[in-house]
């Protein structure tokens, strides 16, 4: 009897050491990939958004055209972003600042994801700034 007690409790704690090591590495292997995907994500979306920056219709612009060029940018680069992150969490793309004569921009990414294990929340936030000259 006392052999069976002694093997229930060593298989309930592996079982729980398990348990934990696969919510650990789980949720490590969730954060890279998102810190990854995002990263790459941002840096391709942005190279578009630089071939429409590009087009001549943008070099002469006045300052009615100014809000219309920006939205034109940034609905570009957040078709190209939402096309190239392989993750299933949701994105927020935020324009923080920007200065056309020079071509800066500073964008700020958010994703909210789930992890794998737990049902917990993660949240990774990318700003980068840009320059088109």
């Amino acid at each position: 009897m006392r052999g069976v007690i002694t093997c229930s409790g060593v298989i309930v704690a592996i079982a729980l050491i398990i348990m934990i090591h696969a919510t650990i590495t789980g949720n490590n292997i969730r954060e890279d990939e998102v810190n990854q995907s995002l990263d790459s994500a941002m840096d391709f979306a942005f190279d578009r958004m630089g071939d429409i920056y590009a087009d001549t219709d943008f070099t002469t612009y006045n300052e009615v055209k100014r809000q219309q060029i920006l939205t034109d940018l940034m609905q570009e680069f957040c078709m190209v972003l939402s096309e190239r992150v392989v993750s299933d969490g949701n994105i927020e793309v935020r324009l923080i600042a920007s200065d056309l004569d020079k071509g800066l921009f500073q964008i700020g990414v958010t994703e909210e994801y789930d992890y794998p294990f737990g049902g917990g929340k993660g949240k990774c936030y990318y700003e980068k700034t840009y320059s088109f000259n």
